[in-house]
Protein backbone atom coordinates (compact mmCIF):
# COMPACT_ATOMS: atom_id res chain seq x y z
CA UNK A 1 0.00 0.00 0.00
CA UNK A 2 1.07 3.57 -0.72
CA UNK A 3 0.67 6.32 1.87
CA UNK A 4 0.83 10.11 1.74
CA UNK A 5 4.28 11.62 2.36
CA UNK A 6 5.01 12.22 -1.35
CA UNK A 7 1.89 14.31 -1.71
CA UNK A 8 2.76 16.18 1.46
CA UNK A 9 6.33 16.75 0.32
CA UNK A 10 5.01 18.25 -2.91
CA UNK A 11 3.36 21.00 -0.88
CA UNK A 12 6.57 21.98 0.92
CA UNK A 13 7.77 23.92 -2.11
CA UNK A 14 4.89 26.41 -2.03
CA UNK A 15 6.27 29.74 -0.78
CA UNK A 16 3.16 30.54 1.25
CA UNK A 17 3.42 27.29 3.17
CA UNK A 18 6.97 26.45 4.23
CA UNK A 19 9.92 28.77 5.01
CA UNK A 20 12.64 29.17 2.40
CA UNK A 21 15.30 27.15 4.26
CA UNK A 22 17.73 24.59 2.72
CA UNK A 23 16.39 21.07 3.33
CA UNK A 24 19.34 20.00 5.50
CA UNK A 25 19.05 18.96 9.12
CA UNK A 26 21.74 21.35 10.37
CA UNK A 27 20.06 24.28 8.59
CA UNK A 28 16.66 23.43 10.06
CA UNK A 29 18.08 23.07 13.59
CA UNK A 30 20.00 26.35 13.25
CA UNK A 31 16.77 28.15 12.37
CA UNK A 32 14.94 26.50 15.27
CA UNK A 33 17.51 27.96 17.69
CA UNK A 34 16.90 31.52 16.49
CA UNK A 35 15.36 33.83 19.12
CA UNK A 36 11.99 35.53 18.58
CA UNK A 37 11.05 33.07 15.83
CA UNK A 38 7.26 33.14 15.12
CA UNK A 39 5.40 30.06 16.34
CA UNK A 40 4.02 29.35 12.86
CA UNK A 41 7.52 29.31 11.36
CA UNK A 42 8.78 27.11 14.19
CA UNK A 43 5.94 24.63 13.54
CA UNK A 44 6.85 24.49 9.84
CA UNK A 45 10.52 23.92 10.65
CA UNK A 46 9.64 21.07 13.04
CA UNK A 47 7.56 19.47 10.26
CA UNK A 48 10.50 19.82 7.86
CA UNK A 49 12.78 18.11 10.40
CA UNK A 50 10.24 15.29 10.57
CA UNK A 51 10.53 14.86 6.79
CA UNK A 52 14.31 14.62 6.99
CA UNK A 53 14.04 11.71 9.49
CA UNK A 54 10.98 9.94 8.05
CA UNK A 55 12.95 7.51 5.88
CA UNK A 56 15.79 6.83 8.34
CA UNK A 57 14.96 7.51 12.00
CA UNK A 58 11.27 7.10 12.77
CA UNK A 59 11.79 7.75 16.49
CA UNK A 60 13.16 11.23 15.76
CA UNK A 61 10.49 11.84 13.10
CA UNK A 62 7.77 11.08 15.62
CA UNK A 63 9.39 13.36 18.21
CA UNK A 64 9.58 16.33 15.83
CA UNK A 65 5.96 15.76 14.72
CA UNK A 66 4.76 15.55 18.33
CA UNK A 67 6.52 18.85 19.10
CA UNK A 68 4.93 20.45 16.02
CA UNK A 69 1.46 19.18 17.01
CA UNK A 70 1.80 20.51 20.57
CA UNK A 71 3.13 23.93 19.50
CA UNK A 72 0.52 24.36 16.75
CA UNK A 73 -2.27 23.47 19.17
CA UNK A 74 -1.00 25.92 21.82
CA UNK A 75 -0.55 28.78 19.35
CA UNK A 76 -3.86 28.21 17.53
CA UNK A 77 -2.09 27.57 14.20
CA UNK A 78 -4.84 25.40 12.65
CA UNK A 79 -3.15 24.69 9.31
CA UNK A 80 0.09 23.64 11.03
CA UNK A 81 -1.87 21.49 13.52
CA UNK A 82 -3.51 19.57 10.65
CA UNK A 83 -0.25 19.22 8.72
CA UNK A 84 1.69 18.03 11.78
CA UNK A 85 -0.98 15.47 12.71
CA UNK A 86 -0.82 13.94 9.22
CA UNK A 87 2.96 13.61 9.46
CA UNK A 88 2.82 12.15 12.97
CA UNK A 89 0.27 9.56 11.81
CA UNK A 90 2.47 8.70 8.81
CA UNK A 91 5.51 8.18 11.08
CA UNK A 92 3.45 5.93 13.39
CA UNK A 93 2.21 3.96 10.36
CA UNK A 94 5.72 3.39 9.00
CA UNK A 95 6.80 2.26 12.48
CA UNK A 96 4.00 -0.40 12.31
CA UNK A 97 2.28 1.19 15.32
CA UNK A 98 -1.12 0.79 13.70
CA UNK A 99 -3.29 1.50 16.79
CA UNK A 100 -1.52 4.84 17.34
CA UNK A 101 -1.66 5.66 13.60
CA UNK A 102 -5.39 4.98 13.49
CA UNK A 103 -6.05 7.24 16.49
CA UNK A 104 -3.93 10.05 15.02
CA UNK A 105 -5.51 9.78 11.54
CA UNK A 106 -8.98 9.92 13.15
CA UNK A 107 -7.92 13.05 15.04
CA UNK A 108 -6.55 14.46 11.76
CA UNK A 109 -9.95 13.95 10.08
CA UNK A 110 -11.59 16.18 12.70
CA UNK A 111 -8.88 18.87 12.58
CA UNK A 112 -8.59 18.94 8.76
CA UNK A 113 -12.37 19.25 8.41
CA UNK A 114 -12.21 22.28 10.72
CA UNK A 115 -9.43 23.78 8.57
CA UNK A 116 -11.46 23.01 5.44
CA UNK A 117 -8.52 22.04 3.21
CA UNK A 118 -9.87 19.26 1.00
CA UNK A 119 -6.54 17.63 0.08
CA UNK A 120 -5.64 17.30 3.80
CA UNK A 121 -9.01 15.63 4.48
CA UNK A 122 -8.25 13.24 1.62
CA UNK A 123 -4.83 12.47 3.12
CA UNK A 124 -6.43 11.62 6.48
CA UNK A 125 -8.94 9.21 4.91
CA UNK A 126 -6.21 7.70 2.72
CA UNK A 127 -4.16 7.00 5.86
CA UNK A 128 -7.15 5.41 7.60
CA UNK A 129 -7.66 3.20 4.54
CA UNK A 130 -4.06 2.03 4.62
CA UNK A 131 -4.27 1.24 8.34
CA UNK A 132 -7.50 -0.73 7.80
CA UNK A 133 -5.82 -2.64 4.97
CA UNK A 134 -2.88 -3.57 7.23
CA UNK A 135 -5.40 -4.80 9.83
CA UNK A 136 -7.04 -6.95 7.10
CA UNK A 137 -10.32 -5.03 7.21
CA UNK A 138 -10.90 -4.75 3.45
CA UNK A 139 -14.45 -3.37 3.73
CA UNK A 140 -13.36 -0.47 5.94
CA UNK A 141 -10.31 0.17 3.74
CA UNK A 142 -12.47 0.44 0.60
CA UNK A 143 -14.85 2.81 2.42
CA UNK A 144 -12.04 5.09 3.56
CA UNK A 145 -10.36 5.03 0.13
CA UNK A 146 -13.65 6.03 -1.53
CA UNK A 147 -14.02 8.99 0.84
CA UNK A 148 -10.43 10.06 0.13
CA UNK A 149 -11.05 9.91 -3.62
CA UNK A 150 -14.18 12.08 -3.30
CA UNK A 151 -12.31 14.82 -1.43
CA UNK A 152 -9.37 14.73 -3.88
CA UNK A 153 -11.81 15.13 -6.79
CA UNK A 154 -13.38 18.22 -5.14
CA UNK A 155 -10.03 20.05 -4.80
CA UNK A 156 -9.49 23.19 -6.87
CA UNK A 157 -7.51 22.42 -8.94
CA UNK A 158 -8.38 18.75 -8.94
CA UNK A 159 -5.81 16.64 -7.03
CA UNK A 160 -5.25 13.99 -9.69
CA UNK A 161 -2.17 12.50 -7.98
CA UNK A 162 -4.21 11.70 -4.88
CA UNK A 163 -7.01 10.11 -6.94
CA UNK A 164 -4.53 7.92 -8.83
CA UNK A 165 -2.95 6.83 -5.54
CA UNK A 166 -6.36 5.83 -4.15
CA UNK A 167 -7.33 3.93 -7.32
CA UNK A 168 -3.99 2.09 -7.21
CA UNK A 169 -4.54 1.02 -3.59
CA UNK A 170 -8.15 -0.02 -4.20
CA UNK A 171 -7.09 -2.12 -7.19
CA UNK A 172 -4.44 -3.83 -5.04
CA UNK A 173 -7.14 -4.76 -2.51
CA UNK A 174 -9.23 -6.42 -5.23
CA UNK A 175 -6.14 -8.21 -6.58
CA UNK A 176 -5.49 -9.62 -3.11
CA UNK A 177 -9.10 -10.85 -2.89
CA UNK A 178 -8.95 -12.40 -6.43
CA UNK A 179 -11.67 -10.05 -7.71
CA UNK A 180 -9.87 -9.37 -10.99
CA UNK A 181 -12.86 -7.80 -12.77
CA UNK A 182 -13.14 -5.04 -10.14
CA UNK A 183 -9.36 -4.53 -10.12
CA UNK A 184 -9.33 -4.15 -13.94
CA UNK A 185 -12.23 -1.66 -13.81
CA UNK A 186 -10.34 0.53 -11.30
CA UNK A 187 -7.12 0.43 -13.33
CA UNK A 188 -9.05 1.38 -16.48
CA UNK A 189 -10.65 4.25 -14.55
CA UNK A 190 -7.19 5.43 -13.49
CA UNK A 191 -5.93 5.23 -17.10
CA UNK A 192 -8.84 7.37 -18.31
CA UNK A 193 -8.15 9.92 -15.58
CA UNK A 194 -4.46 9.97 -16.46
CA UNK A 195 -5.29 10.44 -20.16
CA UNK A 196 -7.26 13.56 -19.24
CA UNK A 197 -4.39 14.78 -17.01
CA UNK A 198 -1.17 13.37 -18.58
CA UNK A 199 1.77 12.23 -16.45
CA UNK A 200 3.97 9.48 -17.92
CA UNK A 201 5.60 8.39 -14.68
CA UNK A 202 2.23 7.46 -13.16
CA UNK A 203 1.29 5.77 -16.44
CA UNK A 204 4.20 3.33 -16.11
CA UNK A 205 3.04 2.28 -12.61
CA UNK A 206 -0.53 1.84 -13.80
CA UNK A 207 0.61 -0.26 -16.76
CA UNK A 208 2.53 -2.56 -14.40
CA UNK A 209 -0.66 -3.04 -12.39
CA UNK A 210 -2.76 -3.57 -15.55
CA UNK A 211 -0.31 -6.25 -16.66
CA UNK A 212 -0.82 -8.05 -13.33
CA UNK A 213 -4.59 -8.07 -13.89
CA UNK A 214 -4.20 -9.36 -17.45
CA UNK A 215 -1.86 -12.11 -16.28
CA UNK A 216 -4.30 -13.19 -13.54
CA UNK A 217 -7.09 -13.28 -16.14
CA UNK A 218 -5.04 -15.74 -18.24
CA UNK A 219 -4.01 -13.28 -20.99
CA UNK A 220 -0.20 -13.73 -20.98
CA UNK A 221 0.44 -12.12 -24.39
CA UNK A 222 -1.47 -8.98 -23.44
CA UNK A 223 0.34 -8.87 -20.10
CA UNK A 224 3.77 -9.16 -21.77
CA UNK A 225 2.95 -6.33 -24.20
CA UNK A 226 1.70 -4.12 -21.35
CA UNK A 227 4.79 -4.74 -19.18
CA UNK A 228 7.17 -4.05 -22.10
CA UNK A 229 5.42 -0.74 -22.72
CA UNK A 230 5.65 0.07 -18.98
CA UNK A 231 9.39 -0.66 -18.97
CA UNK A 232 9.98 1.68 -21.94
CA UNK A 233 7.99 4.52 -20.37
CA UNK A 234 9.65 4.08 -16.98
CA UNK A 235 13.13 4.12 -18.58
CA UNK A 236 12.27 7.37 -20.41
CA UNK A 237 11.09 8.95 -17.16
CA UNK A 238 14.02 7.55 -15.10
CA UNK A 239 11.62 5.66 -12.82
CA UNK A 240 13.89 2.75 -11.84
CA UNK A 241 11.37 1.24 -9.42
CA UNK A 242 8.55 0.92 -11.97
CA UNK A 243 10.99 -0.31 -14.64
CA UNK A 244 12.41 -2.94 -12.27
CA UNK A 245 8.92 -4.22 -11.44
CA UNK A 246 8.02 -4.45 -15.14
CA UNK A 247 11.16 -6.48 -15.97
CA UNK A 248 10.55 -8.75 -12.98
CA UNK A 249 7.01 -9.55 -14.14
CA UNK A 250 8.37 -10.26 -17.63
CA UNK A 251 11.00 -12.56 -16.10
CA UNK A 252 8.34 -14.47 -14.14
CA UNK A 253 6.20 -14.85 -17.28
CA UNK A 254 9.17 -16.10 -19.33
CA UNK A 255 10.05 -18.58 -16.57
CA UNK A 256 6.45 -19.89 -16.54
CA UNK A 257 6.70 -20.38 -20.32
CA UNK A 258 10.06 -22.18 -19.86
CA UNK A 259 12.01 -19.54 -21.78
CA UNK A 260 14.82 -19.71 -19.24
CA UNK A 261 17.54 -17.63 -21.03
CA UNK A 262 15.02 -14.81 -21.57
CA UNK A 263 13.83 -15.09 -17.97
CA UNK A 264 17.43 -14.84 -16.73
CA UNK A 265 18.14 -11.73 -18.82
CA UNK A 266 14.96 -10.02 -17.60
CA UNK A 267 15.61 -11.00 -13.97
CA UNK A 268 19.15 -9.57 -14.08
CA UNK A 269 17.78 -6.24 -15.31
CA UNK A 270 15.14 -6.26 -12.58
CA UNK A 271 17.59 -7.02 -9.74
CA UNK A 272 19.98 -4.30 -10.88
CA UNK A 273 17.24 -1.65 -11.01
CA UNK A 274 15.49 -2.67 -7.78
CA UNK A 275 18.80 -2.82 -5.89
CA UNK A 276 19.62 0.73 -7.01
CA UNK A 277 16.41 2.12 -5.42
CA UNK A 278 16.50 -0.06 -2.29
CA UNK A 279 13.19 -1.87 -2.99
CA UNK A 280 13.98 -4.75 -0.62
CA UNK A 281 10.85 -6.88 -0.97
CA UNK A 282 10.68 -6.63 -4.78
CA UNK A 283 14.44 -7.32 -4.95
CA UNK A 284 13.98 -10.53 -2.96
CA UNK A 285 11.28 -11.71 -5.39
CA UNK A 286 13.49 -10.87 -8.39
CA UNK A 287 16.43 -12.79 -6.87
CA UNK A 288 14.14 -15.80 -6.41
CA UNK A 289 13.15 -15.68 -10.10
CA UNK A 290 16.81 -15.28 -11.12
CA UNK A 291 17.84 -18.27 -9.00
CA UNK A 292 15.10 -20.41 -10.59
CA UNK A 293 16.23 -19.46 -14.10
CA UNK A 294 19.88 -20.21 -13.28
CA UNK A 295 18.94 -23.57 -11.80
CA UNK A 296 16.89 -24.46 -14.89
CA UNK A 297 19.93 -23.63 -17.04
CA UNK A 298 22.20 -25.69 -14.73
CA UNK A 299 24.37 -22.65 -14.06
CA UNK A 300 26.65 -22.79 -10.97
CA UNK A 301 25.69 -19.24 -9.92
CA UNK A 302 22.24 -20.52 -8.93
CA UNK A 303 23.41 -21.47 -5.43
CA UNK A 304 24.94 -18.05 -4.65
CA UNK A 305 21.85 -16.25 -5.97
CA UNK A 306 19.56 -18.48 -3.92
CA UNK A 307 21.65 -17.81 -0.81
CA UNK A 308 21.35 -14.03 -1.33
CA UNK A 309 17.61 -14.47 -1.78
CA UNK A 310 17.37 -16.53 1.41
CA UNK A 311 19.25 -13.94 3.47
CA UNK A 312 17.10 -11.12 2.14
CA UNK A 313 13.91 -13.10 2.69
CA UNK A 314 14.91 -13.87 6.29
CA UNK A 315 15.27 -10.13 6.91
CA UNK A 316 11.86 -9.46 5.37
CA UNK A 317 10.23 -12.25 7.36
CA UNK A 318 11.64 -10.75 10.56
CA UNK A 319 10.05 -7.42 9.65
CA UNK A 320 6.77 -9.13 8.79
CA UNK A 321 6.75 -10.89 12.15
CA UNK A 322 7.07 -7.52 13.87
CA UNK A 323 4.19 -6.16 11.79
CA UNK A 324 2.13 -9.28 12.54
CA UNK A 325 2.64 -8.68 16.25
CA UNK A 326 1.47 -5.08 15.81
CA UNK A 327 -1.59 -6.26 13.85
CA UNK A 328 -2.46 -8.84 16.48
CA UNK A 329 -2.05 -6.22 19.20
CA UNK A 330 -4.39 -3.83 17.38
CA UNK A 331 -7.04 -6.51 16.88
CA UNK A 332 -6.68 -7.56 20.51
CA UNK A 333 -7.13 -3.96 21.66
CA UNK A 334 -10.29 -3.60 19.59
CA UNK A 335 -11.72 -6.88 20.92
CA UNK A 336 -10.70 -5.93 24.45
CA UNK A 337 -12.41 -2.57 24.09
CA UNK A 338 -15.67 -4.20 22.97
CA UNK A 339 -15.45 -6.65 25.89
CA UNK A 340 -14.87 -3.75 28.31
CA UNK A 341 -17.94 -1.97 26.94
CA UNK A 342 -20.08 -5.09 27.46
CA UNK A 343 -18.66 -5.57 30.97
CA UNK A 344 -19.31 -1.92 31.85
CA UNK A 345 -22.89 -2.23 30.65
CA UNK A 346 -23.43 -5.30 32.83
CA UNK A 347 -21.78 -3.57 35.78
CA UNK A 348 -24.04 -0.56 35.28
CA UNK A 349 -27.17 -2.73 35.44
CA UNK A 350 -25.94 -4.53 38.55
CA UNK A 351 -24.98 -1.21 40.13
CA UNK A 352 -28.48 0.17 39.49
CA UNK A 353 -30.06 -2.81 41.29
CA UNK A 354 -27.64 -2.51 44.19
CA UNK A 355 -28.26 1.23 44.39
CA UNK A 356 -31.99 0.71 44.70
CA UNK A 357 -31.45 -1.81 47.52
CA UNK A 358 -28.98 0.43 49.33
CA UNK A 359 -31.33 3.40 49.05
CA UNK A 360 -34.08 1.47 50.80
CA UNK A 361 -31.79 0.32 53.61
CA UNK A 362 -30.17 3.73 53.94
CA UNK A 363 -33.47 5.44 54.59
CA UNK A 364 -34.05 3.13 57.55
CA UNK A 365 -30.60 3.73 59.03
CA UNK A 366 -30.29 7.40 58.19
CA UNK A 367 -32.14 8.73 61.22
CA UNK A 368 -30.13 6.67 63.73
CA UNK A 369 -26.76 7.48 62.21
CA UNK A 370 -27.29 11.20 61.67
CA UNK A 371 -26.33 12.29 65.19
CA UNK A 372 -23.32 9.96 65.48
CA UNK A 373 -22.20 10.92 61.97
CA UNK A 374 -22.11 14.59 62.86
CA UNK A 375 -19.85 13.95 65.87
CA UNK A 376 -17.48 11.59 64.00
CA UNK A 377 -17.45 13.86 60.98
CA UNK A 378 -16.28 16.80 63.05
CA UNK A 379 -13.41 14.76 64.51
CA UNK A 380 -12.35 13.39 61.12
CA UNK A 381 -12.58 16.81 59.50
CA UNK A 382 -10.24 18.30 62.11
CA UNK A 383 -7.69 15.53 61.60
CA UNK A 384 -7.95 15.86 57.83
CA UNK A 385 -7.37 19.61 57.94
CA UNK A 386 -4.28 19.17 60.10
CA UNK A 387 -2.82 16.60 57.69
CA UNK A 388 -3.69 18.82 54.73
CA UNK A 389 -1.91 21.83 56.33
CA UNK A 390 1.22 19.73 56.89
CA UNK A 391 1.18 18.52 53.26
CA UNK A 392 0.68 22.04 51.93
CA UNK A 393 3.55 23.32 54.07
CA UNK A 394 5.85 20.57 52.78
CA UNK A 395 4.77 21.28 49.19
CA UNK A 396 5.42 25.02 49.59
CA UNK A 397 8.82 24.30 51.09
CA UNK A 398 9.80 21.99 48.22
CA UNK A 399 8.45 24.41 45.59
CA UNK A 400 10.35 27.33 47.13
CA UNK A 401 13.58 25.32 47.29
CA UNK A 402 13.27 24.11 43.70
CA UNK A 403 12.47 27.58 42.35
CA UNK A 404 15.36 29.09 44.32
CA UNK A 405 17.87 26.41 43.23
CA UNK A 406 16.79 25.90 39.60
CA UNK A 407 15.22 29.16 38.45
CA UNK A 408 16.32 31.88 40.88
CA UNK A 409 19.92 32.19 39.72
CA UNK A 410 18.86 32.26 36.06
CA UNK A 411 16.30 35.03 36.68
CA UNK A 412 18.92 37.02 38.58
CA UNK A 413 21.33 36.66 35.67
CA UNK A 414 18.62 37.74 33.18
CA UNK A 415 17.78 40.78 35.34
CA UNK A 416 21.46 41.78 35.52
CA UNK A 417 21.93 41.41 31.76
CA UNK A 418 18.82 43.46 30.96
CA UNK A 419 19.93 46.20 33.39
CA UNK A 420 23.30 46.39 31.64
CA UNK A 421 21.57 46.65 28.28
CA UNK A 422 19.24 49.40 29.50
CA UNK A 423 22.16 51.38 30.93
CA UNK A 424 24.13 50.93 27.71
CA UNK A 425 27.22 49.75 29.60
CA UNK A 426 28.23 47.18 27.01
CA UNK A 427 29.98 47.74 23.70
CA UNK A 428 27.52 48.60 20.88
CA UNK A 429 28.81 45.68 18.80
CA UNK A 430 28.15 43.25 21.65
CA UNK A 431 24.45 44.05 22.15
CA UNK A 432 23.26 41.29 19.79
CA UNK A 433 25.43 38.79 21.65
CA UNK A 434 24.05 39.99 24.99
CA UNK A 435 20.47 39.76 23.68
CA UNK A 436 21.14 36.20 22.50
CA UNK A 437 22.45 35.34 25.98
CA UNK A 438 19.31 36.80 27.57
CA UNK A 439 17.14 34.75 25.19
CA UNK A 440 19.14 31.60 25.91
CA UNK A 441 18.92 32.10 29.67
CA UNK A 442 15.17 32.77 29.35
CA UNK A 443 14.62 29.49 27.48
CA UNK A 444 16.74 27.70 30.08
CA UNK A 445 14.65 29.24 32.88
CA UNK A 446 11.45 28.07 31.17
CA UNK A 447 12.93 24.56 30.86
CA UNK A 448 13.90 24.55 34.55
CA UNK A 449 10.43 25.80 35.52
CA UNK A 450 8.86 23.01 33.46
CA UNK A 451 11.06 20.54 35.36
CA UNK A 452 9.83 21.93 38.70
CA UNK A 453 6.18 21.64 37.63
CA UNK A 454 6.74 18.12 36.28
CA UNK A 455 8.41 17.04 39.53
CA UNK A 456 5.44 18.26 41.58
CA UNK A 457 2.71 16.70 39.40
CA UNK A 458 1.58 13.42 41.00
CA UNK A 459 0.15 12.21 37.67
CA UNK A 460 3.73 11.64 36.46
CA UNK A 461 4.54 9.06 39.16
CA UNK A 462 5.06 6.09 36.79
CA UNK A 463 7.94 4.60 34.82
CA UNK A 464 6.33 5.22 31.35
CA UNK A 465 5.85 8.92 32.21
CA UNK A 466 9.44 9.08 33.45
CA UNK A 467 10.63 7.54 30.16
CA UNK A 468 8.65 10.13 28.15
CA UNK A 469 10.23 12.96 30.17
CA UNK A 470 13.73 11.51 29.71
CA UNK A 471 13.14 11.32 25.95
CA UNK A 472 11.83 14.90 25.73
CA UNK A 473 14.70 16.33 27.79
CA UNK A 474 17.34 14.55 25.70
CA UNK A 475 15.84 15.84 22.46
CA UNK A 476 15.61 19.39 23.85
CA UNK A 477 19.17 19.41 25.19
CA UNK A 478 21.29 17.23 22.87
CA UNK A 479 19.60 16.92 19.46
CA UNK A 480 19.94 20.68 18.64
CA UNK A 481 23.73 20.33 19.19
CA UNK A 482 23.95 17.61 16.49
CA UNK A 483 24.31 14.64 18.84
CA UNK A 484 22.17 11.60 18.01
CA UNK A 485 19.99 10.12 20.80
CA UNK A 486 18.64 6.55 20.92
CA UNK A 487 16.30 5.05 23.52
CA UNK A 488 16.02 1.37 24.42
CA UNK A 489 13.29 0.21 26.84
CA UNK A 490 12.00 -3.31 27.44
CA UNK A 491 8.37 -4.39 27.77
CA UNK A 492 8.60 -4.49 31.58
CA UNK A 493 9.09 -0.71 31.59
CA UNK A 494 5.82 -0.12 29.70
CA UNK A 495 3.94 -2.32 32.18
CA UNK A 496 5.63 -0.87 35.30
CA UNK A 497 3.60 0.17 38.31
CA UNK A 498 3.67 3.65 39.82
CA UNK A 499 6.90 5.21 41.09
CA UNK A 500 7.21 7.02 44.37
CA UNK A 501 7.68 10.80 43.98
CA UNK A 502 11.12 10.51 45.60
CA UNK A 503 12.28 7.80 43.19
CA UNK A 504 11.02 9.70 40.14
CA UNK A 505 12.67 12.95 41.27
CA UNK A 506 16.05 11.43 42.14
CA UNK A 507 16.26 9.39 38.91
CA UNK A 508 15.42 12.47 36.83
CA UNK A 509 18.05 14.60 38.60
CA UNK A 510 20.69 11.87 38.10
CA UNK A 511 19.76 11.72 34.42
CA UNK A 512 20.02 15.52 34.05
CA UNK A 513 23.48 15.46 35.65
CA UNK A 514 24.60 12.76 33.18
CA UNK A 515 23.29 14.68 30.13
CA UNK A 516 24.92 17.94 31.20
CA UNK A 517 28.16 16.00 31.61
CA UNK A 518 27.76 14.78 28.00
CA UNK A 519 26.99 18.32 26.86
CA UNK A 520 30.28 19.56 28.38
CA UNK A 521 32.66 16.73 27.45
CA UNK A 522 31.28 14.51 24.66
CA UNK A 523 32.16 15.34 21.01
CA UNK A 524 29.47 16.90 18.81
CA UNK A 525 29.18 13.76 16.64
CA UNK A 526 28.64 11.49 19.65
CA UNK A 527 25.76 9.00 19.74
CA UNK A 528 23.97 8.85 23.11
CA UNK A 529 22.15 5.62 24.03
CA UNK A 530 19.71 5.67 26.96
CA UNK A 531 18.61 2.24 28.22
CA UNK A 532 15.83 1.68 30.77
CA UNK A 533 15.27 -1.84 32.08
CA UNK A 534 13.15 -3.21 34.92
CA UNK A 535 13.40 -6.60 36.60
CA UNK A 536 11.00 -7.06 39.53
CA UNK A 537 11.73 -4.13 41.89
CA UNK A 538 15.13 -3.23 40.37
CA UNK A 539 15.22 -0.38 37.81
CA UNK A 540 18.35 0.09 35.69
CA UNK A 541 19.17 3.34 33.86
CA UNK A 542 22.24 3.46 31.58
CA UNK A 543 23.42 6.61 29.73
CA UNK A 544 26.26 5.79 27.33
CA UNK A 545 27.90 8.09 24.78
CA UNK A 546 30.43 7.32 22.08
CA UNK A 547 33.64 9.29 21.70
CA UNK A 548 37.41 9.07 21.86
CA UNK A 549 39.23 7.19 24.61
CA UNK A 550 39.46 9.45 27.70
CA UNK A 551 40.53 9.30 31.32
CA UNK A 552 38.07 9.22 34.20
CA UNK A 553 39.79 12.22 35.80
CA UNK A 554 37.95 14.48 33.36
CA UNK A 555 34.56 13.40 34.60
CA UNK A 556 35.35 12.87 38.29
CA UNK A 557 36.29 16.49 38.91
CA UNK A 558 33.64 18.40 40.84
CA UNK A 559 30.64 17.07 42.69
CA UNK A 560 28.69 15.52 39.79
CA UNK A 561 29.45 11.85 40.45
CA UNK A 562 29.19 12.28 44.24
CA UNK A 563 25.76 13.89 43.81
CA UNK A 564 24.59 11.01 41.60
CA UNK A 565 25.87 8.42 44.08
CA UNK A 566 24.18 10.22 46.98
CA UNK A 567 20.86 10.39 45.14
CA UNK A 568 21.03 6.71 44.19
CA UNK A 569 21.88 5.81 47.81
CA UNK A 570 18.66 7.45 49.02
CA UNK A 571 16.81 4.87 46.90
CA UNK A 572 18.92 1.94 48.15
CA UNK A 573 20.90 1.75 44.90
CA UNK A 574 24.21 2.63 43.27
CA UNK A 575 25.51 4.98 40.57
CA UNK A 576 28.79 4.52 38.70
CA UNK A 577 30.54 6.50 35.96
CA UNK A 578 33.40 5.11 33.92
CA UNK A 579 35.30 5.64 30.68
CA UNK A 580 34.86 2.78 28.20
CA UNK A 581 37.85 0.91 26.82
CA UNK A 582 36.61 1.32 23.24
CA UNK A 583 36.00 5.05 23.76
CA UNK A 584 33.16 7.09 25.21
CA UNK A 585 31.69 7.26 28.69
CA UNK A 586 28.95 5.43 30.61
CA UNK A 587 26.81 6.34 33.63
CA UNK A 588 25.01 3.32 35.16
CA UNK A 589 22.35 3.62 37.86
CA UNK A 590 20.72 0.70 39.72
CA UNK A 591 17.93 1.54 42.19
CA UNK A 592 15.06 -0.20 43.96
CA UNK A 593 11.65 1.19 43.06
CA UNK A 594 9.33 -1.54 44.35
Amino acid sequence: MLLLPLSLRAQRTKPDRMPDVPMRLDSQQAWLRRPRLPDSTRVKLLISCCFLHLDTRLDSARWYSEQAVALARRSGFAWGHAYALLNLAAAEYYASDYPAAQRTFEMAVTVTRHVGQLDFIGHAYLGLGNVASELHNAAAAQRYFTQAQQFYARCQPRFVGGELLVLHNRANLYLDSKDFAQARALVQQALVLLKQHPGRSSLAKLLVQLGEVQHQQQHPDSAATTWQRAARLARTDHDAHAEGEAWHHLAQLAQEQRHHPTALAYAERATSLLRSVGATEQLANALDTKASALAALHRPEAYDTLRRYTNLRDTLLSQQRLEAVANAQARFEQAEQRARIRALEQQRRIANLETEQRTFRSRLLLGGLAAGGLLLGGAFMGAYRRRQRRREAALRHQLAADLHDDVGSLLSRIALQTDLLQEGLGEPGQQQTQLAEVAGNSRLAVRQLNDVVWNLDAQNDSVPNLLSRLRDYAHELLVPTGRDVQFVADEAVGASADLSPLARRQLYLIYKEALHNILKYAPLDATVTVTLHRHKDLLTLDVVNTGPVITTAIRDSGHGLRNMQARAATLGGTATAEALAEGGFAVRVRVKVG
